[in-house]
Order: structure tokens, then sequence, then C-alpha cells
């Protein structure tokens, strides 16, 4: 029966009562028994998203109610699927018993779950599932898969809207661009290699570098939040061209400084060598001063 096919009398509202839904429709339902206002629809509820129910539904603007199966979650248990489109319904509260003195039915709260379990997203649509109480759903020796032919549901959005959620947009990870950093180069100047070295250091260790703040180097740019320094890519990018006009004159400046390196150690090593034959010497006279006359 579809929507345009209800003629409903004016000023017709559908606000039921729990017990009201249970032994005035689920209990007629099951009993194959007609029901006065037909604005139920029956649908199985567990092979769609909460958020598709609402165009199938027959009557309601913020909640809408079905008559649906319940299958076993296994074979030869009690326990019911509630896989439900790309999601599942996850049960949340006590069950509430129905119906005073005797209990006709079992209310069960649920909140639907966008993704597979355990680690769905949970959503605020919300299902208050309606169940026939005192019925026996064993399995039996058929090992009937179907655990009950027909409960009422009500659904209904928290937010009063009809929101809807995708696991696969949910869990899919973060992409970040990739950002190519090249190594900064960064060539020596001017070394003072005559400096008298001190204690505990030699000429290579000191920290007489010259650095060259041209424009040609590219420079470190800091940010006030982070204690690390990042080269820029964009702006190493900028200068490398000129950076390789350069080149000949750093090459000509390591040159020059490796060639007084040189001369500096051959001046030395003859200093050296002049100190040990004036010790030599000395050493010979003084033991020809020693021998007796």
């Amino acid at each position: 029966m579809k929507k345009a096919q209800l003629e409903l009398p004016a000023g017709f509202r559908f606000h039921p009562t729990d017990e009201e839904l249970v032994s005035h429709y689920l209990i007629r339902k099951c009993s194959s028994l007609p029901i006065s206002a037909p604005v139920i629809a029956e649908i199985d509820l567990y092979k769609f998203d909460p958020w598709d129910l609402p165009e199938m539904a027959l009557y309601g603007q913020k909640e809408w109610y079905f008559f649906s199966p319940r299958d076993r979650k296994y074979p030869n248990g009690s326990r019911p699927n509630r896989v439900a489109g790309t999601g599942f319904w996850k049960a949340t509260g006590a069950d509430k018993p129905i119906g005073h003195p005797k209990t006709l039915g079992i209310k069960k709260g649920l909140v639907f779950n966008a993704g597979k379990a355990p680690k769905g997203v949970k959503t605020n649509w919300i299902m208050h599932e309606y169940r026939l109480a005192n019925v026996d759903r064993s399995a039996g020796q058929k090992k009937n898969s179907r655990l009950d032919d027909w409960v009422l549901c009500r659904i209904y959005n928290k937010k009063g809207t009809i929101e809807k959620h995708f696991p696969s947009t949910l869990s899919k990870p973060a992409e970040f661009p990739e950002t190519e950093i090249k190594p900064q180069i960064v060539m020596p100047g001017t070394l003072n290699l005559y400096t008298t070295p001190q204690y505990g250091h030699s000429p290579m260790t000191t920290d007489h570098v010259y650095m060259d703040s041209s424009e040609s180097v590219p420079r470190l740019h800091t940010d006030s939040g982070c204690s690390e320094h990042v080269v820029s890519p964009d702006l190493a990018c900028k200068k490398e061209v000129q950076s390789e006009a350069k080149w000949e004159d750093w090459e000509k400046a390591l040159d020059f400084q490796f060639e007084s390196m040189d001369d500096f150690l051959d001046e030395a090593f003859a200093q050296r060598q002049y100190q040990l034959d004036q010790f030599s010497t000395l050493q010979d006279v003084s033991t020809y001063l020693q021998k007796p006359f």
C-alpha cells in the first residue's frame, strides 16, 4: 500500500503509546488480524540504512513505523542479526517490559552505527524495537533462520533531520601533499689557518668559518612556534640557478686555502725538525763533557 492510497480522516495523528503499539498493532499483526489504521509499512529494515527508511514509510514526518522480520545471527542461537545496510544496530540500555499486569511485549532501544563492528561510528539514528513476550524462539529441528516473523520498529533521528553517514569517507585516512625538501649546501669561506692553536684544539677544528650572507646561498627560515629550522623548498629552488654561478669562486677559495695549509704544515714540520737537530747536538756535547780527560 502506498502513501497515495491512504484515506485517513482529517486531523488524524498517529502517536500511540508503547502498550497501544503492542496490543493493537503488533499482536494483531502476528495473529494475522486486520488493523484499523494501516499506517505501518512492511519491510525488512535490516536491508537498508536508516536514512533510506523515511521514503519507504506510509506515514510520519519525524518518526516512522515499520513491521519487520528478524533473523538469527547464528543458525542454532537466539541472538538476532543486527547488521543493516552499511552499518549495524547496537543495543543500548535495558529491555523494558510492556503491559500490566501481564507482560505483552518487550521494548529494546538501539543506536545505528555506521561501518563494521566493533569500530562503527555512532550516529543520531534511534530505533525502538517491540517484540512479543513469552514466545518460543528456539531453532528446533528445522533450524529455521527466522527469529521473529514480525517485530514493530519506531525509527527517528535525535536531531530531527535526515542525516547520512558513509563509513568509507569516515575511515579514509587524511591525505597530505608530499613536500620535497632539498638539503642546504653550505660552503666554508676563509679559514684562519695561522691562528695559534689552543690546548685540545687543532687548526682544522677552530670555529673561524665565514658564512656567506649573499642571496645566492639558501637561507634558513624559522618559525616562532617551532624550535627546529626548516629550509624553505620554494626559496631553495629560486636561488638554485643563482648559486651555480658561485661555484667557481668557492673552488678558487678552497684551492688557495688548501695550498696555504700545505705551506703551513711544511713550515711547521721544518721547524720541528730543526728543534730536533739542535737537541741532538746538545746531547752530543753533554755526552762529551761527561767523559774523563
